[in-house]
């Protein structure tokens, strides 16, 4: 590339230009980098340096650019900067040479990548919220139906599976309002800030963000043109997400196997030599995304924390893990939406998982409330019954004598005992907000089905503001 020549001797031998060119992965950013010299030229228009004739040609030929991409083969022009610049230098000349006055390929790869990253996170959350409805959907057709709520992996107490649905759903909005927040962040505009410290040309930054479809200007030239701190708050968000996946997917693999509930065929896989298998290895890749989200996040904090002062190539190689892992949380998120609406219940199996033993705090409850006795002692006393349970040595005799032995003035049946504990009694009987009571379920769901809608709102403002960059950026008239 000749502006290699200028203060260097040569070029560089193919292998060495292949070493360090970003063009494999930077047909991740081709349109917005077109999109961002288009908006430049109209900017050196504005200033006077480019004829309205130049500036419309040089608009046509970005355009065609644009709906017919260039080839990215040739390593001695770097970058997708300079493919865009070598075509406009021949096509346009008086436009492409110059598209770098006021223009620094690292205010511009800056804006790029932020552009191509606020795309991408509207897709994500569009992916998440599919999963999230899914989840819902089936959460409020099954506020009823019993299933066993666990801690330390032991069954603990009654639930719903509608309730232990909405858990995640739960997590994932959260989830989501830090990926929005993420949104934010990038929804910075860089350019204008040329390589590192501004440029002497009088250039409206303001202008510039308004027309790539940014809320605000990154003020800070040199924050603008070399840092990637919001690469960090992006893939951050995009692990919280990833980590509410993999607790799910792990749930949904253990009491698969268990058997107390199934998913469809298509989401699982069976052996090449044991032909009974039924291996949920959908759940099982989705399971390892956030080990691959820590790493990237690793990678990236790495490679941004050993820099002095302005742009170093280090940060080139930072945006694959930006794209790589956008993409796997997106494919990840749209697959788990369809695999949950295959899931169903063994009703039969998740009550007797939820057995007597499961509901002893409630009996513990029932002792301090009807007979006065303290909690603690009604704690121990129902300790010593869940053990009869358990030895299978629990008879009404045995009951009695427990309550003697403890001073508690009751003297209650099996069968009074056991209406006590029953795990659909217990359900329909809690009373506190954003338990596992099916009306609370219900109510829990149509309140995230105002979340989700919220979003999703949030998504298409944020998607048409988008959208209209491309529809006037390629306008010679609209300066």
């Amino acid at each position: 590339m000749a502006f290699r020549l200028g203060r260097l001797r040569g070029e560089m031998p193919r292998d060495v230009a292949e070493y360090t060119s970003s063009l494999k992965f930077d047909r991740e950013i081709y349109g917005e980098v077109i999109v961002i010299n288009a908006v430049h030229l109209k900017l050196l228009a504005r200033l006077g340096h480019l004829s309205g004739d130049a500036l419309t040609r040089g608009l046509a030929a970005l355009r065609e650019a644009y709906d017919n991409p260039l080839e990215m083969e040739d390593p001695s022009l770097e970058d997708v900067h300079m493919v865009v610049e070598d075509y406009l230098v021949k096509t346009v000349p008086e436009a492409g040479e110059n598209l770098a006055l006021g223009k620094s390929r690292n205010d511009s790869v800056a804006t790029a990548i932020r552009m191509r990253a606020k795309s991408w996170a509207l897709t994500l959350m569009e992916s998440s919220l599919g999963l999230v409805e899914a989840l819902l959907v089936r959460a409020y057709g099954e506020a009823e139906t019993v299933y066993p709520a666990t801690t330390h992996q032991q069954t603990a107490a009654p639930a719903t599976f509608g309730f232990t649905l909405t858990h995640y759903a739960s997590r994932l909005l959260s989830a989501l309002g830090s990926l929005a927040k993420a949104y934010e962040e990038l929804d910075q505009c860089p350019q204008g800030a040329a390589a590192c410290c501004g440029s002497t040309l009088p250039i409206d930054r303001r202008w510039l963000a308004e027309q790539l479809g940014f809320k605000r200007v990154l003020e800070h030239a040199l924050d603008a043109s070399s840092s990637r701190d919001f690469a960090v708050d992006i893939l951050s968000a995009v692990l919280k997400l990833l980590v509410v996946v993999s607790d799910m997917a792990e749930w949904l693999i253990h009491d698969f196997t268990l058997g107390l509930l199934d998913m469809g065929d298509e989401f699982c896989s069976t052996s090449s030599i044991m032909p009974q298998k039924r291996n949920p290895v959908v759940l099982e890749v989705a399971r390892t995304k956030v080990s691959e989200a820590l790493g990237e996040v690793v990678r990236v904090s790495s490679m941004i924390q050993r820099r002095v002062g302005g742009y170093v190539l280090d940060l080139q190689q930072v945006t694959p893990s930006i794209w790589r892992l956008l993409g796997e949380a997106e494919s990840t998120m749209r697959v788990l939406s369809k695999l949950v609406g295959t899931l169903s219940v063994d009703a039969e199996a998740a009550l007797k998982r939820c057995g007597m033993e499961a509901g002893m705090v409630e009996l513990a409850n029932y002792l301090t409330l009807k007979y006065g006795v303290g909690f603690r002692r009604a704690h121990r006393v129902c300790g010593r019954i869940a053990r009869m349970l358990a030895e299978g040595s629990l008879t009404e005799e045995a009951l009695w004598r427990v309550f003697e032995e403890e001073g508690i003035p009751a003297k209650l049946t099996l069968e009074e005992v056991s209406k006590i504990l029953d795990p659909r009694t217990i359900v329909s009987n809690y009373a506190t907000l954003g338990s596992a009571n099916p009306s609370e379920v219900r109510r829990m769901v149509e309140e995230m089905g105002r979340r989700v809608e919220e979003l999703r709102t949030w998504v298409s403002e944020k998607r048409r503001v988008l959208e209209a960059v491309v529809e006037k950026t390629f306008n010679a008239q609209a300066l």
